[in-house]
């Protein structure tokens, strides 16, 4: 497991531009100084560090804290965006409740689908359970609905679009 120690032994972090850069790395000098990352099929940037694979993301946590984090939530939802100021500590909900839109997304509003009957439907899932919050013969009211329950549940970490 990557440690603090381990992590300041081969890298610095810059907690304002949340880059990391080579400190050293055994038998490749030239390497000194240059950034570390590269982006990950999932948008997180990733590197291999002392044999250890991690996210960057969760190295800053570590880095600045001494704990490696279960979840970090990027507030502004910019996977690549390591700066200190744009991480914290989150649980899988409040993680999953500060994610954009999924690509999928037929309607392009989070929480709102379109029914059978041609009725926007909004749920939220809370605690692994789906809470129904009303069917709506225009979107931007279901969207109403979504928002305002995601607002009461996640608090600073709900996102609407």
């Amino acid at each position: 497991m990557l440690t603090q120690e381990l992590l300041k032994e081969f890298t610095e972090y810059d907690p304002d531009t949340g880059i990391f850069r080579w400190r050293k790395l055994s038998g490749y000098k030239g390497f000194v100084g240059k950034t570390i990352g590269s982006v990950h099929s999932e948008g997180y940037l990733e590197a291999m560090i002392a044999r250890h694979r991690c996210f960057l993301h969760r190295a800053a946590w570590l880095y600045m804290t001494g704990e490696m984090p279960r979840y970090i939530d990027h507030i502004n939802g910019d996977r690549t965006d390591n700066r200190w100021q744009n991480l914290r500590n989150a649980s899988a909900q409040q993680n999953k409740a500060n994610a954009k839109v999924n690509k999928n997304n037929k309607s392009g509003t989070k929480g709102v689908h379109l029914d059978h009957r041609n009725l926007w439907v909004a749920f939220i899932c809370v605690n692994r359970k789906s809470i129904y919050l009303g069917s709506f013969t225009n979107k931007d009211e279901a969207h109403a609905a979504y928002v305002e329950a995601a607002n009461k549940h996640f608090g600073e970490f709900a996102r609407a679009e």
